[in-house]
C-alpha cells in the first residue's frame, strides 16, 4: 500500500442514499464471507460506522471506491438507508490508486488476494507510461512482462556479463519507479521475491486452487501445496475439499457437502479436518501419498498392442537406430520408403500437439496409433536420465538392491519371466550413455526395447517369435546352439548386451520347443560357454554386458538338505563362464523376486518339508577385457 494518498484530491462528507451507490469497476475481491459480514453490519448498527466509505460522483450517481465490505455489509444485512461517505472528484487513475491501497489495509487478505492487491497497486501507479500499458491486456501479465524484463538485465549486471541496449533502456527507465512503490507498500518487499516467490502463485496456478485458497485463507506455503496435490491427482484434490464448501464456477453459487472421508485412498489421518488447519507439509504429504498411488495404477494398467501402420513401424524402427537396410529387409519394403518416413515430421507434430494440449500418453497413443514407449520417447525428449526416472514415477536406487514389487505395465508385452522396466532402466542409467546402442539378444517381450525409447537409447533386439504387425522392432532370429553366429552383418558395435535368458527349466512349458530352457543342465552351460566370446567378439571395446540369471535348484519338495548340488547351476558357474569368455567382472546386484510369488499354501508345504525356495536374482555385470 501506498503510504500516502493522492494528495491533491478533495474530500467531503456526505449521507448518500445506497441505491445511488454502483460497485467499484477496480474491486477485484473475489469472496466475501457472510459470517464476517453479517458481523460487520452488527457493529455498524450498534458503533456506527467509524470509516465512511470512499465515492466518486459518476453522472447523476456515486461509484465505490473504497469501502466494499462495509457497503456490502451495511446493504445486505441491515435496515438503513443511507450511508456515511466521503466524496471525492477521482480519474479512473486516482481512483484505481484509492481501491488498490485501501484493499491491501485489509487485515484478512488471502496470500492470493495479497498478490493481487500489489499487482493492482504496481499497475496503477505506472499504468500512464504507454510502454507499460502495451505490455498486458490486464494487470498482473502487465505487472509479470515488466518484472520479467528487469531480471535479466539484474543477474546479466551482477555477472559482469554485457546487457543488450533494449533491455538496458528498458530497465533504466522503469527500475527506480518499480523500487520505490515495492518501497512504500505497507509492508515494503523486494520486486525481486515478489517476482520470483509470489507472482507464479497467481499466474500459474488454476483457478480453482486460487478460488479454495482464497475462501480458506491458505497462506503461501498451503496453497503451493495444494497446487501439487491437484497436479498429482484431480480425484484427491476433489476428496481433500469434499467435507468443505465448493464453488460452482458455472453458476457462482456455493455448496456445502456434508463431510465424508476425505482421504479414504489416501490419508485416513486427516479425515474432516478443514483444509486450513492442514499445514503446507500435511497437505505436501498427502500430495505424495497421491502421486504413488496414481503412478502404481498407471503402471499396472496394461499397455496397448496395436498393429501398426507401415509409416509407424518406420518410425518406430528407426527411432531405435535400426540401420535403413535393416527395416528395408524386416518390412519388404525399398530402402527410399524407409528413408522418406524415418523422421516423419508430420507424425510428431501430431504427437507434439497432442502432448501439449495435456492429452495423455495412452490417448495420444490410441488416436494416432503409436506403441506408448514411443510416445514416451517424444514426451521426454530433452530431459536428463534423472527426469526421465522422475517423470515415470521410478525411484532411482543408489545401491546394488534393485528390488521392484511389480512391473511397470507401459513397457512390454505380457510375456513369460517378464522383468520390470525399472531395472533396466537402472542398468541404462549407470552404464550407457543417451545414444549408446543397446544389443537385446532374446527380447521376448520387448521391455529392453521400450524401456531405451524412453532413455534415449537405440536398441537392437532379437527373438526366435516373430511378431512383425506389433512388434516390427523385434527381429526374428534363433540362437542356434549348434551353429552360433552373430545375428546381422555391419561395423557398428554395441555399447552394451543387455542378457536376460530363459531361466533353466524355469516355465519352459510357456516358452516355444526350441528355447534353451528345454536344454539338459550341462547344454545348458556350454550354451553360454560358447556365447559369451561371441558377444564380446562383436562388443565394443570396453563394452558392458548385463547378465540377470538366478541360481537353479531342485528345491521343490525336498528339504535344503536332501538338495544334489551336482544338479544345481548357481551363479558361481555363470561368473566363471564370463570370466572365461573374456569379460571382466565389476557388479552384482541384486534384482529378487517378489515373495507374493508364494502363495499360503505352498509356504505351508515348505515349512513342513524345510525347504527353502529361491527368489534371489541377480544381475552380473561384466566389462570386455
Amino acid at each position: 500500500m501506498l503510504k500516502t494518498p493522492p494528495s491533491e484530491l478533495d474530500y467531503r462528507q456526505a449521507v448518500i442514499d445506497l441505491k445511488k451507490i454502483d460497485p467499484s469497476p477496480y474491486q477485484h475481491r473475489r469472496h466475501f464471507d457472510e459470517d464476517t459480514l453479517r458481523e460487520l453490519a452488527v457493529s455498524i448498527q450498534r458503533e456506527g460506522l467509524i470509516e465512511p466509505i470512499v465515492i466518486r460522483p459518476k453522472r447523476d450517481r456515486y461509484e465505490l471506491i473504497a469501502g466494499e465490505r462495509r457497503f456490502r455489509a451495511v446493504r445486505e444485512f441491515t435496515e438503513m438507508d443511507t450511508i456515511q461517505a466521503q466524496i471525492v472528484v477521482a480519474s479512473n487513475l486516482h481512483a484505481r490508486r484509492i481501491s488498490a491501497a485501501e484493499n491491501l489495509q485489509r487485515e484478512d487478505l488471502s496470500a492470493i488476494e495479497t498478490i493481487e492487491a500489489i499487482a493492482e497497486i504496481v499497475d496503477a501507479e505506472l499504468m500512464e507510461d504507454e510502454e507499460y500499458a502495451a505490455m498486458g491486456n490486464k494487470p498482473a501479465d502487465r505487472v509479470k512482462t515488466l518484472l520479467g524484463k528487469l531480471d535479466p538485465v539484474r543477474r546479466s549486471e551482477e555477472l559482469g556479463y554485457e546487457v543488450a541496449s533494449e533491455a538496458k533502456l528498458t530497465s533504466n527507465k522503469f527500475i527506480g519507479s518499480v523500487q520505490e512503490i515495492f518501497k512504500n507498500l505497507s509492508k515494503p518487499l523486494k520486486w525481486l521475491s515478489f517476482y520470483l516467490n509470489d507472482l507464479p502463485l497467481l499466474m500459474d496456478f488454476c483457478e480453482e486452487v486460487q478460488e479454495v485458497s482464497i475462501q480458506h485463507h491458505l497462506n503461501k506455503s498451503q496453497t503451493r501445496a495444494l497446487a501439487k496435490l491437484k497436479e498429482a491427482s484431480e480425484e484427491e484434490f476433489q476428496r481433500i475439499l469434499t467435507p468443505f464448501c465448493r464453488v460452482d464456477h458455472s453458476t457462482g453459487r456455493q455448496d456445502q457437502t456434508p463431510g465424508l472421508s476425505g482421504f479414504d485412498q489416501v490419508d485416513h489421518d486427516f479425515h474432516n479436518i478443514n483444509i486450513s488447519d492442514l499445514s503446507a507439509r500435511e497437505i505436501e504429504e498427502i500430495a505424495d501419498n497421491a502421486a504413488k498411488k496414481e503412478a502404481l495404477i498407471e503402471r499396472n494398467r496394461p499397455r496397448r498392442s496395436p498393429s501398426l501402420s507401415l509409416e509407424v513401424k518406420i518410425v518406430l524402427m528407426s527411432r531405435l537406430g535400426i540401420p535403413a537396410d535393416r527395416i528395408a529387409a524386416r518390412l519388404k519394403v525399398n530402402r527410399k520408403t524407409v528413408l522418406n518416413y524415418a523422421h516423419n515430421p508430420p507424425l510428431f507434430q501430431s504427437i507434439r500437439e497432442l502432448l501439449e494440449k495435456g492429452v495423455c500418453v495412452p490417448e495420444v497413443s490410441e488416436e494416432l496409433g503409436c506403441p506408448e514407449p514411443l510416445i514416451w520417447s517424444i514426451t521426454l525428449e530433452g530431459k536428463s536420465d534423472q527426469d526421465r526416472f522422475e517423470s515415470l514415477n521410478w525411484g532411482l536406487r543408489t545401491w546394488d538392491h534393485w528390488y521392484f514389487n511389480d512391473v511397470d505395465y507401459r513397457f512390454g508385452d505380457d510375456w513369460p519371466g517378464r522383468i520390470p522396466a525399472q531395472l533396466v532402466g537402472h542398468t541404462l542409467f549407470y552404464f550407457t550413455q543417451e545414444g549408446g546402442l543397446v544389443f537385446d539378444p532374446m527380447a521376448g517381450g520387448g521391455v529392453v526395447a521400450d524401456t531405451c525409447l524412453a532413455f534415449n537409447r537405440r536398441c537392437w533386439s532379437f527373438d526366435l517369435v516373430d511378431r512383425p504387425e506389433t512388434r516390427p522392432e523385434i527381429e526374428p532370429f534363433q540362437w542356434n546352439p549348434e551353429t552360433l553366429v552373430w545375428p546381422v552383418t555391419g561395423k557398428e558395435k554395441p555399447d552394451l548386451i543387455f542378457f536376460d535368458p530363459p531361466y533353466f527349466k524355469k516355465q519352459e512349458t510357456h516358452y516355444p520347443q526350441e528355447s534353451i530352457s528345454t536344454l539338459s543342465r550341462n547344454k545348458y552351460l556350454e550354451f553360454f560357454k560358447e556365447l559369451f566370446p561371441l558377444f564380446r567378439e562383436h562388443a565394443k571395446a570396453h563394452a558392458r554386458i548385463a547378465f540377470l540369471n538366478a541360481d537353479w535348484r531342485e528345491f521343490q519338495g525336498v528339504s535344503a538338505t536332501e538338495e544334489d548340488p551336482e544338479q544345481s547351476i548357481f551363479l558361481s558357474d555363470y561368473i566363471d563362464l564370463l570370466k572365461d569368455s573374456g569379460w571382466q567382472l565389476t557388479h552384482i546386484v541384486d534384482c529378487p523376486l517378489p515373495t507374493q510369488r508364494f502363495l499360503p499354501n505352498m509356504v505351508s508345504r515348505m515349512h513342513k518339508n524345510r525347504t527353502l525356495g529361491v527368489v534371489r536374482r541377480s544381475l552380473m555385470i561384466g566389462r570386455k577385457k
